[in-house]
């Protein structure tokens, strides 16, 4: 189960993806806290450099949400779009960073639920992935595995 803690930021576009969320919104349909939205006239104006941004600012996830393919009110054809995400799944990985940790979802517009059920299962991934992560103790004894903690796993931590 996705936990409050898990720091998404979602890139949505004016059009179909902010339709998508306000849709959720007045159906109620809630995701947590933790996830932030920046709202993009369109997201052929993002490119990978903002998304690799927003990792150093402690996001765990970013998902760019965007108009279905063939349907961008500015008449982007889409490939600009899925060549930035390839681009900042590529650095990610030449990073070390798990390069899933990057999402682009094309929904049609006004589809709430559907936006819903993509964040929550696209936490449930990134907390898998960060879950994963494992690092090794090197020294004069046997190699040891240890668990990395997330930043939001670090801030529930200090809570306690």
């Amino acid at each position: 189960m996705a936990t409050p803690y898990t720091e998404v930021l979602i890139f949505a576009c004016n059009w179909d993806g902010w339709s998508c969320i306000e849709t959720a919104a007045n159906l109620g349909v809630c995701y947590p806290a933790s996830v932030k939205v920046v709202r993009v006239s369109c997201l052929s104006r993002i490119h990978a450099g903002l998304i690799l941004k927003a990792f150093e600012f402690g996001a765990d996830g970013v998902m760019l949400l965007g108009c279905e393919p063939g349907r961008c009110h500015f008449g982007v054809d889409g490939e600009y779009i899925i060549n930035e995400y390839e681009k900042a799944r590529s650095i990610l990985e030449m990073l070390g960073m798990r390069k899933d940790r990057v999402a682009l979802v094309q929904l049609p517009a006004f589809n709430g639920h559907e936006f819903v059920m993509r964040v929550m299962s696209f936490i449930v991934e990134v907390e898998r992935l960060l879950a994963s992560k494992r690092a090794k103790i090197i020294g004069p004894g046997p190699a040891q595995d240890i668990t990395v903690l997330s930043h939001s796993q670090l801030a529930i931590e200090k809570g306690r």
